[in-house]
Parts: C-alpha cells; structure tokens; sequence
C-alpha cells in the first residue's frame, strides 16, 4: 500500500464514522417521534370521542415512521459494515507499512556495510 492509499483510507474512514454518526442521531430522533406518535395513538384510541379517521391516520403515520426507522437502521448497519471492513483494510496497510519500513532499514544496513567494506583501506 503506497501512504497515499493509506491516507484515503483515513480519510474514507474519518468519513464514515461522520456518517455513522449521523445516521445515528437519525436514527435517535425517528424512534422518539416514533415513541410520541405511538402514546398520541394510545391516548387517541382510549378516547371515546376522537374518531376512527384520526387514529387511522395516525397509524398510518407511525407505520411510515417506522419504516423510516427500519431504514435508517439497515443503512446503520450497512455502515458499521462498511465501517469494520475499512478499519481492517487500515490495519493491514499499517502492517505491511512496518513490514516495508523494516525492509528498507535491512536493505540500508546492507548498503551501509558494503559503502564501509569497499571505502575500508
């Protein structure tokens, strides 16, 4: 991996991590709308004069709530998918970079030594 790569993917994954926290707080706010349209449904069908209009209306709201939620949860997860894949990518870029560091300082040392045995009287 060159360190551009390895930069990319530092970028890629500070950028993910932003959008999984978004996605998060999406995620926070549709299941509390989802949590107070449910106690508005509640209180509605336990009232004998609201109508059925409302409280299917409603229901038809929380169901698309819910839906969003699902949504923004099957995105979550595709994230944190994603998420663990460039964290592991990152991981063996940095192994290979130690690797490769390690090499280069043998291959200097090797150098160093025949640069001695050749300027040596």
């Amino acid at each position: 991996m060159q360190v551009q790569d390895m930069a990319t993917l530092q970028t890629e994954l500070a950028q993910a991590q932003q959008e999984k926290a978004k996605q998060e707080e999406k995620i926070a706010a549709y299941e509390e709308q989802r949590q107070q349209l449910h106690r508005e449904l509640r209180k509605l069908q336990g009232s004998q004069e609201q109508s059925k209009q409302e409280a299917h209306s409603l229901q038809e709201r929380l169901q698309e709530l819910s839906s969003g939620a699902q949504h923004w949860q099957q995105l979550h997860q595709d994230s944190e998918r994603a998420l663990a894949m460039r964290e592991e990518e990152l991981v063996v870029c940095k192994v290979e970079l130690a690797f490769l560091k390690e090499e280069l300082s043998k291959a200097m040392e090797q150098v160093q030594d025949r640069n001695r045995q050749h300027h040596s009287p």
